[in-house]
């Protein structure tokens, strides 16, 4: 029998390292961006609520505080997961020990500039000259971009670091301080200091972004399969969390004094209501990293960071959150990176003016055709602007969203030329009376026709694709796009459209427009864009 007994205990010894190593493989540390607090709240609740356990995971949250930083922490093995600021991220990734944001918590930011009347600062402009309190976690770099966007050099100011909770501001000692919108603002009132006698400066009203709360991991890590399973565990059972805050605020600010029990109960339901309107209220928008913002800070940074090894492209993935995407049922054809890809394409200065020669050249079909049929002056523009422009009102309208109103409403370029080319081919017309005839002027037609077709034809796919819409609209709007306007214009006129009478031309922009879906769907597969 002494046998069997040795063959058990070892059966019951690898089931004990088995579970150990799942306990293991389960584990999760958190580093918090400052000390227990309702800035995370939905960590509290998805703890409290077995969220994290629902989804298999150990959450285990280690606070911050003066002097710790959450992303040294990370690096030095410390923590998987870290709270912190993009800026933060910037400074500290490095090469083989790069850093990357794989869901963003804050969707906007809270950082302020507070000022006080009684210091002599009335309106922001009034800070020159001033003292200022920042905390030097990169606060300062948006009060630098702050006085750039005001004009005011950066050496007329006194930049020292401030203490805690705005007591410098509070005890007069500056003049004007950062402060969280959840935190140092309410802190400052409740000193007893009058909202009257203070000016709130948003920076971001002013162009400076300030990417707050994100989630942040090593960047090798993610090469591991079962560590990205885990953070799509980790990010669902957060939105769990964040989303329960919001439904009951005041169990949830009871859920951060059961963590933190001589914080203010009032202080902390007050900063948890702050705090919710800058995490998405959608659960398709949670996590999701706002490359507008980021392209916005890396500019900033890259002119005033010291950091020289820093490689931007690796400081965030949509990797994670586009997996929750699809394990929540909602797939598009192009993630939300490419889709911004896209849209920046379309709203790029050569990509505009090859629209405008598109609509222009289609706009001179359009006169040209009022003048065979001896139209005057009015009938010729409403021609020429059917032809240029009645395909893209087709394509808005079934596009809608931000689309509308319609782009030659914002944009007045498209109408004006439309205008100018009408009446300089009348002008013409009268000297030359078959100059359109001639074959010079039929082949800069051709050629500027072509132009205006592929332009046209390809802003009508990309547009369907950056709205979101499935993948079998961009074809449809680049044919409606590129022909609309002439099947309007021919309606009008009576005469059967020409290319319903087999004249391959719609045929050609679905064509493209397959092309170009599949070739972004390509695009779409690698590295960068996912």
């Amino acid at each position: 029998m002494s046998w069997l007994r040795a063959i058990l205990s070892l059966v019951l010894l690898n089931a004990s390292l088995c579970c150990a190593q799942s306990d293991t493989a389960t584990s999760i540390r958190l580093q918090l961006a400052w000390s227990h607090q309702s800035q995370f709240a939905g960590v509290y609740v998805a703890q409290i609520r077995k969220h994290f356990e629902n989804e298999g995971l150990d959450v285990i949250t280690f606070p911050g505080g003066s002097g710790i930083n959450p992303l040294r922490e990370l690096q030095n093995g410390n923590a998987d997961v870290a709270i912190s600021w993009f800026n933060n991220a910037f400074e500290f990734s490095k090469p083989g020990q790069r850093i990357t944001n794989i869901a963003q918590l804050f969707s906007g930011s809270a950082l302020n500039i507070i000022c006080r009347i009684s210091s002599g600062v009335y309106v922001p402009k009034d800070v020159q000259g001033k003292r200022i309190g920042v905390w030097g976690v990169g606060d300062q770099d948006i009060l630098y971009e702050l006085l750039d966007q005001l004009s005011i050099p950066r050496n007329s100011v006194e930049v020292v670091i401030q203490r805690a909770n705005g007591e410098d501001l509070i005890d007069g000692n500056v003049a004007c301080a950062t402060a969280m919108s959840y935190n140092e603002y309410w802190k400052v009132l409740h000193s007893g200091i009058p909202s009257s006698d203070l000016v709130v400066v948003d920076p971001q009203k002013y162009g400076a972004t300030n990417i707050e709360d994100g989630l942040y991991v090593m960047s090798d890590r993610l090469q591991d399969p079962i560590f990205r399973e885990k953070m799509v565990r980790l990010i669902r059972a957060l939105r769990k969390g964040w989303s329960e805050a919001r439904i009951a605020p005041t169990l949830a600010a009871q859920s951060v004094q059961k963590i933190a029990p001589n914080l203010d109960p009032a202080q902390q339901l007050h900063m948890l209501q702050v705090v919710l309107d800058l995490i998405p209220k959608e659960n398709k928008q949670f996590g999701l990293f706002n490359l507008a913002y980021f392209d916005k800070s890396v500019r900033r940074l890259s002119a005033v960071s010291k950091n020289s090894d820093v490689d931007p492209r690796s400081l965030w993935t949509h990797q994670i959150w586009n997996q929750v995407q699809k394990e929540d049922g909602r797939k598009l054809p192009l993630t939300e990176a490419t889709r911004f890809y896209v849209t920046e394409i379309v709203k790029s200065t050569w990509f505009k003016l090859l629209i405008y020669l598109s609509a222009f050249t289609f706009a001179l079909s359009g006169t040209l055709e009022g003048m065979n049929r001896n139209y005057d002056l009015w009938g010729r523009l409403v021609l020429a602007l059917l032809s240029g422009l009645g395909g893209g009102t087709l394509r808005d309208i079934i596009i809608g969203g931000e689309r509308l109103d319609f782009f030659y409403v914002r944009d007045v370029v498209f109408p004006t030329g439309i205008l100018l080319i009408v009446l300089t081919a009348s002008l013409i017309g009268l000297r030359y009376r078959d100059f359109h005839h001639t074959e010079t002027f039929k082949t800069i037609k051709k050629y500027t026709d072509v132009i205006g077709f592929a332009g046209l034809a390809t802003l009508g796919a990309m547009l369907a694709l950056a709205a979101g819409m499935a993948w079998f609209w961009a074809p449809i709007c680049a044919a409606l796009s590129c022909a609309g306007g002439g099947v309007l214009r021919d309606v009008l006129v009576n005469q059967e459209p020409h290319t319903f009478k087999g004249v391959i031309y719609e045929e050609a922009a679905v064509v493209g427009g397959l092309v170009l879906t599949v070739h972004l769907g390509l695009i779409n597969k690698t590295r960068v864009l996912t």
